[in-house]
């Protein structure tokens, strides 16, 4: 979920102000994980004539300059504003995400001795959540 302004957050990563940029990290402040297509419906009505395109071309712009994460799960790629590493739960029930809090100091120490140093962490784990 979005915890900072989104105008701050643009003019914080240099980042032109337009009513679709703020609309698209606006969506965040409601949504913890969500679709470019469920951003897309959340701010169609909001922004005339805004395209499934532009959402996508923002969200990329977004995720290069660090203010989102995106990973992928079931086929679709997931944004949220969350970008340190953490274990998301995907919940094939529902076709929803969730963070889960989880240690994950073991894993690190184990890729430093390994001398690797990702770029990037993501974890999904499939699960149905009501079973």
């Amino acid at each position: 979920m979005l915890k900072m302004d989104p105008l701050w957050l643009l003019k914080a990563n240099h980042i032109k102000i337009t009513p679709q940029r703020v609309a698209i990290l606006s969506a965040f402040i409601t949504g913890h994980h969500l679709t470019g297509e469920q951003i897309y419906s959340k701010i169609k009505g909001d922004i005339p004539g805004i395209s499934l395109s532009t959402v996508y071309n923002t969200l990329d712009l977004f995720e290069r300059k660090g203010i989102i994460n995106s990973f992928e799960a079931n086929g679709m790629r997931w944004y949220e504003t969350r970008t340190e590493t953490h274990v998301n739960i995907y919940d094939s029930g529902t076709n929803t995400v969730r963070d889960v809090e989880l240690d994950l100091s073991d894993l690190f120490r184990q890729l430093k001795n390994n001398n690797i140093e990702p770029e990037k962490i993501n974890i999904v784990i499939y699960s149905q959540v009501n079973k």
